[in-house]
């Protein structure tokens, strides 16, 4: 009965979230024909055609309800709900536009999506965030609380009696402990009692209300897992594991699927998935942008290599991307053309310590490669890279596999995400650093990336480049 009043609940917090984009929509119909044209503002439904109306209810509705933890509120993060609002409002209005595009049916400009948009996540978010409230007062004043009884005494347990005390929002009462082994003492924590051992769960379960048994697992007792959650099952107790085996100082924790089945993923790259994707999508509009702007710059370049030295304009070399994938990176051509056959030969003369190799007034570097390289003109077909998704507008730089393959193993982490034109090594010291500082320079980036990073990165990047600092 409970699970059927949720899915009810559920299915009409849906059709509200359809309601309030259809009127997002109508409402920034209203403000455009105010602004535009100086009529009234008013929501008039005869205004948007019902095409329109059937792809809102159609789009939203499949983006909202493949998420099957779009109303869940108990323990949830308001960031979390921040970002899967951000997240459907935007593959949305995208998705929208490509299909109004295709049915001939798009008669509204940029800036009304973007206004569009704006209203529909601030009406969601808003009906989440008053939903949220509301179930978090209630469950302060003890209505619709979850039993929960928590298997373990250790450390594990113990933060996870602290996370249940500590949020009576969540509507969660602890209502024992309880040990592993067999144990005749009187034990508590936070007032919470131990009331048994895991022998004992069946009778506890058959002569106590039990909505939820919490089991928190360390190593040692993982064996002791499969029997007891088969108990659970069959007394319909719902059983909940957490899974907190492993302690990392970088790798975040995703619960997730693999192959349909459930999964914790350790990961060290950036978590938002919003944020990567607009990363992605950023880097190949300002990429086809970026391409158009500079051509005249590469058609003069090109014509100045040619002139100069024989060889082709353009150099190509075998570098790693994501995760060591191994692609062409793009380059106008500052060497002569068996520059890296005479590599070898100056190796002694390396500037940069470890496997990277730098030298000043390298002999190999023809007149016009000095001045491309000073002022990054060299560096700009990698733009070519960017479009074709192989590399970023920021990121840490892309290595070739010889200098990989002589990586410790905590520089390996660099290549865990795509490479970039550019990053903190180039707008900080540059050549005036030494291979370790860079690698450091690289993860710095990579722990603390942001949109809003990427953008100061490329600020500080034009007048690195404008005072010809390359090397």
């Amino acid at each position: 009965m409970l699970r059927e009043r949720i899915s009810a609940l559920r299915r009409m917090h849906l059709a509200i979230d359809i309601v309030l984009t259809c009127i997002a929509f109508f409402a920034a119909t209203a403000l455009e024909a105010w602004y535009h044209f100086g009529l009234p503002i008013s929501i008039d439904a005869e205004s948007v055609s019902p095409e329109i109306i059937v792809i809102l209810c159609l789009v939203w509705g499949i983006l909202i309800h493949q998420n099957k933890k779009s109303y869940e509120y108990r323990t949830k993060p308001l960031g979390d709900m921040l970002r899967e609002v951000a997240r459907v409002v935007l593959l949305g209005t995208l998705s929208l536009v490509g299909l109004l595009l295709l049915t001939r049916n798009l008669m509204h400009d940029r800036s009304f999506f973007i206004l569009f948009g704006i209203i529909d996540f601030v009406l969601l978010f808003g009906l989440r965030a008053l939903t949220m409230r509301i179930l978090h007062q209630l469950r302060k004043r003890g209505h619709n609380l979850q039993n929960i009884l928590v298997v373990g005494t250790g450390d594990v347990a113990r933060q996870a009696v602290d996370d249940l005390k500590d949020h009576p929002e969540w509507g969660c009462y602890v209502m024992g402990l309880i040990d592993w082994e067999e144990t005749t003492i009187l034990w508590r924590y936070r007032d919470i009692p131990l009331i048994g051992s895991l022998s004992e769960l069946p009778r506890i379960i058959q002569n106590s209300q039990v909505d939820w048994v919490l089991f928190a697992v360390d190593q040692k007792h993982l064996d002791k897992v499969d029997e007891s959650f088969s108990i659970c099952e069959e007394m319909g107790a719902s059983a909940c594991l957490i899974a907190d085996f492993f302690s990392t100082n970088i790798a975040r924790k995703e619960i997730t699927e693999f192959a349909g089945r459930p999964a914790i993923v350790y990961s060290t790259t950036p978590d938002g998935k919003v944020e990567l994707f607009l990363k992605g999508l950023a880097d190949r509009i300002g990429a086809a942008i970026g391409l158009i702007i500079v051509s005249p710059i590469l058609v003069a370049a090109a014509a100045l290599i040619k002139l100069t030295s024989r060889g082709p304009v353009f150099f190509k070399q075998i570098r790693c991307g994501l995760n060591g994938r191994r692609f062409e990176v793009l380059k106008l051509r500052t060497m002569v053309t068996n520059a890296e056959n005479l590599k070898e030969e100056l190796r002694s003369r390396n500037e940069m310590d470890g496997p990277a190799f730098k030298m000043k007034d390298d002999p190999r570097i023809t007149r016009i490669g000095k001045f491309l390289r000073r002022t990054s003109i060299d560096e700009l077909p990698q733009l070519i890279n960017v479009a074709r998704g192989e590399m970023s507008l920021v990121g840490p730089r892309p290595p070739i596999p010889s200098e990989v393959s002589q990586y410790d193993r905590w520089q390996r982490r660099k290549l865990s995400m795509k490479p970039g034109l550019t990053c903190l090594w180039q707008v900080g010291g540059r050549n005036d650093t030494t291979f370790d500082e860079w690698m450091k320079l690289d993860l710095q980036y990579i722990d603390n990336w942001s949109i809003w990073l990427d953008a100061k990165i490329l600020v500080k990047t034009i007048p690195a480049v404008i005072s010809a600092t390359g090397k």
